[in-house]
């Protein structure tokens, strides 16, 4: 039987390499750190390969942010990482950091919009206090 997947190129050549110290150490009674060495460097390689693959699987911008400015999506990043209620006033706190030129309440309202007419944020329109909450889908992503 023959299997040619690997999780990153030379994985085999790393395995079968393994296999030949572990058989050596366990003829000649011998300390391990070179089988160490080899199980450190394949779980690095392997752990390299998976993020590489997600990477590749998921571009970036791909997630939930096409048709977004890069605020926009600084703002539903940030939004994600904090949650609770989204006013402009909140908005405009964030901006000062992350966007110091951004000063304008209109900014805020039209990112806040804009993400709510993505499909991101739900509004909340209370008549004492409108505001916005992360949107959550069946899966419980937003």
């Amino acid at each position: 039987m023959s299997f040619t997947t690997e999780a990153f190129p030379g994985e085999l050549e790393m395995l079968r390499g393994l296999v030949l110290t572990l058989r050596t150490v366990v003829r000649e009674n011998n300390t391990l750190p070179e089988v160490r060495r080899l199980l450190w460097q394949h779980a690095a390689d392997e752990a390299a390969a998976h993020a590489e693959l997600k990477e590749k699987s998921s571009p970036a911008g791909a997630d939930a942010t096409p048709g977004l400015s890069d605020r926009q999506a600084r703002l539903l990043d940030a939004i994600r990482t904090h949650g609770g209620e989204w006013t402009t006033r909140r908005v405009l706190h964030l901006f000062a950091l992350t966007d110091p030129g951004v000063v304008q309440r209109g900014t805020a309202r039209r990112d806040l919009t804009a993400l709510h007419r993505a499909g991101h944020l739900v509004l909340v329109d209370d008549p004492d206090k409108r505001h916005y909450t992360l949107s959550t889908r069946k899966d419980g992503r937003s």
